[in-house]
């Protein structure tokens, strides 16, 4: 089932709207990622993906509390200084709660089941595209009796009075940082945004310049010699990096939270959902569940079928490789994470039109399934150079 039909055509965003919106970067020569397409859905797909979402989640949170009670941190593929830290938080997530993440997945729209590719479940992004860029485009298409799966910042919003109710005796205030891309502090505003609506006090500081003590918990340098304590960190910062590339701060951060001085979002447990060879551990214990893809430590499971090799900490469509059933390679993307273990899955072909453009799902997860989105591109890897893609639902 090719999607041509589905695909309504309007005028892209300008610069100056995006200017107006605070989203300049994605103008300019940047403008081909944003399309002026809206791609329809209807509500029984809208439930699809809904039930999909929720399900995949209850898996993921079995999945989680085996690796723990079995002690397979190796297989999941996370190194030992992050086994007490994601123990601590995940045996405590009713405080240390999981904010966000993202569901990639295939199928629904071409007619086919919805299936997992991946859970981006720490560090996700693509939310200022979603939660603003798409509602813009709708609103200006002049589509009538209309409407979207958008409700990304009012789940976020209740996540947080979730926070605060759950951790009464802190101060509600957040520290937001990144490592200073520019992308990433977009989609921090927007997160930060929907706390500051509810009544949290705000405040911005790059990684690089917080102070960090396993004594005395996390500080805000706020002006010479005057440091500001911070009880809920926002980190747009992955915990693998935290992990391998700075494994000092791995081991202070574990002992602020243990010694309960700070919160930080999104949990530590949430690297264990973000590992790929999660895929795996899922299809060993839920094997052929109408979500999953089957995924294997070793292609060999793979003789004479199409399948993706992936390493279990890549971003972006980096360091993907997608075989035919001959074992020849047909498509792949460089990247820098090669040093990691890969994982072996099934290949799923993404829905497509007409030009062999291909189409992969992000749905959002926000305590519950909240927000749609679409990523395009005209490869079977969906990687940095794939366009964003609007929807709207017909009633």
């Amino acid at each position: 089932m090719l999607l041509d039909a589905r695909l309504f055509e309007t005028k892209a965003l300008s610069n100056k709207k995006l200017r107006k919106l605070g989203l300049e970067y994605f103008g300019g020569e940047d403008m081909e990622y944003l399309t002026g397409e809206l791609l329809e859905i209807n509500t029984a797909e809208i439930e699809t993906y809904k039930r999909a979402c929720r399900e995949l989640y209850e898996l993921y949170e079995k999945a989680a509390q085996y690796v723990i009670d079995t002690k397979r941190w190796n297989d999941a593929g996370i190194p030992d200084n992050a086994i007490e830290l994601i123990q601590y938080t995940w045996e405590n997530r009713h405080q240390h709660m999981h904010l966000y993440g993202r569901f990639d997945l295939s199928g629904v729209i071409n007619g086919q089941p919805a299936k997992l590719i991946e859970f981006n479940a720490d560090t996700a992004t693509v939310i200022p595209e979603t939660a603003i860029i798409q509602t813009e485009l709708l609103r200006n298409s002049g589509l009538r009796n209309v409407s979207q799966f958008n409700g990304l910042k009012a789940s976020l919003s209740k996540q947080f009075e979730r926070l605060s109710l759950q951790n009464p005796d802190r101060p509600t205030a957040i520290l937001f940082s990144t490592l200073g891309h520019e992308e990433d502090a977009l989609n921090t505003d927007i997160i930060a945004d929907t706390a500051k609506d509810i009544g949290y006090e705000i405040f911005y500081m790059p990684m690089e310049k917080i102070f960090f003590s396993p004594e005395e918990g996390i500080f805000m340098p706020v002006r010479k010699d005057e440091y500001l304590p911070i009880d809920f960190w926002f980190k747009l910062v992955p915990w693998e990096f935290i992990a391998w590339e700075e494994p000092k701060l791995m081991d202070i951060l574990t002992q602020v939270v243990l010694k309960d001085l700070c919160v930080i979002l999104n949990p530590a447990y949430t690297m264990l959902f973000q590992s790929k060879a999660m895929l795996k551990i899922l299809w060993e214990l839920f094997p052929n569940h109408p979500l999953l893809l089957e995924a294997t430590f070793s292609p060999k499971a793979f003789d004479r079928r199409a399948y993706v090799e992936k390493v279990i900490y890549g971003r972006e469509g980096e360091n993907v490789k997608i075989f035919n059933p001959a074992g020849i390679c047909l498509e792949s993307c460089e990247g820098e994470y090669s040093h990691f273990p890969s994982i072996y899955q099934a290949y799923e072909e993404l829905p497509k039109d007409s030009d062999n453009e291909y189409y992969q799902a992000g749905l959002y997860y926000a305590g519950k399934p909240c927000a749609l989105s679409y990523r395009r591109r005209d490869g079977l890897i969906i990687d940095e150079d794939s366009e964003f893609i609007s929807h709207y639902i017909k009633e």
